[in-house]
C-alpha cells in the first residue's frame, strides 16, 4: 500500500514518483486508500456509541448527548486517527464529497424506503391500516436504511464487510419486527442496542488487527504522533 511507503505525505505525493509508462487507475487508487485509511475500526467503535445514545434517546433517557455529536464528532474523529492510525499508516487527503449530490442520493434512498415500507406494511395489514403497529415495523426500517449507507460505503472503499454490516442489519432488524422482541416501543430500543454491541465489538476486533498488522515505525526527524515531518 502506497501510503505505507510514503509514510508521512499525502496521497497525491504517490504520484510523483510513478513511472510514466505505469497505467493508472485513479478510481481504484482511491478506493485502496479509502479502504486502508478506514480499516482501523474507528469508524464502527463510534457508530456503537452513536447506536447506543440513539437507543437511549429512543428511550427518552439522554438524547440530549446527541446535540454534542456534531459538535465534537470530527475532532473525536481526528484524535483517535492521530492516537492510532496516522502513526501506522500515514496520513491520506482524500478528494472532498459532493455534498450537495451526496445529500440529494441520501433523501432519495430515504424517501423510496419510506415509501416501500409503505407498501410492505399495507400489504401486511390488508389494507386497514387502522390497527396498524407502525412502531413494530422500525427495526426493520432502520436496517433498511443501514444497507444504503453500507452499500455507499463499499462503493467508496470495496470493503466487503459493509456487506456483511447490512445483512447483519437489515436480517437482525427483520426478525426484530417479524416476531415482536418484546413491546414494539421497547422492540427498537433493543434493536439499537444490539447493533451498538455488535458495532463496538467489530470496531475493537479490527482495531486491535489494525495495530497489530501495521506496527508504529518510527522515522528519524518525524513527529509519529501526528503523522507528519517537522
Amino acid at each position: 500500500m502506497y501510503c505505507k511507503v510514503f509514510k508521512y505525505y499525502k496521497a497525491h505525493s504517490y504520484f510523483q514518483v510513478m513511472e510514466l509508462t505505469d497505467k493508472i487507475n485513479l478510481d481504484e487508487m482511491e478506493r485502496n486508500a479509502w479502504r486502508e485509511a478506514n480499516s482501523d475500526g474507528i469508524m464502527e467503535i463510534l457508530l456503537g456509541i452513536l447506536l447506543f445514545f440513539l437507543a437511549g434517546a429512543w428511550a427518552e433517557n439522554f438524547s440530549v448527548f446527541l446535540a454534542f455529536i456534531p459538535i465534537f464528532g470530527n475532532k473525536v474523529i481526528e484524535r483517535l486517527k492521530a492516537r492510532f492510525t496516522y502513526p501506522r499508516i500515514g496520513y491520506v487527503e482524500l478528494r472532498p464529497e459532493d455534498g450537495k449530490s451526496l445529500g440529494w442520493g441520501m433523501l432519495g434512498y430515504v424517501l423510496a424506503v419510506t415509501a416501500l415500507m409503505s407498501l410492505v406494511i399495507t400489504f401486511f395489514y390488508g389494507g386497514d391500516l387502522g390497527g396498524a403497529d407502525v412502531y413494530r415495523w422500525v427495526p426493520l426500517f432502520i436496517g433498511a436504511l443501514f444497507t444504503g449507507g453500507m452499500i455507499y460505503l463499499h462503493g467508496k472503499s470495496g470493503d466487503p464487510l459493509a456487506y456483511v454490516y447490512a445483512l447483519v442489519a437489515v436480517v437482525i432488524g427483520g426478525v426484530f419486527t417479524i416476531y415482536e422482541l418484546g413491546p414494539s416501543m421497547r422492540g427498537t430500543e433493543f434493536y439499537l442496542l444490539f447493533l451498538a454491541g455488535f458495532f463496538l465489538v467489530a470496531g475493537v476486533i479490527r482495531l486491535l488487527t489494525f495495530m497489530r498488522r501495521n506496527p508504529v515505525l518510527e522515522l528519524p526527524g518525524a513527529d509519529n504522533q501526528l503523522g507528519s515531518v517537522v
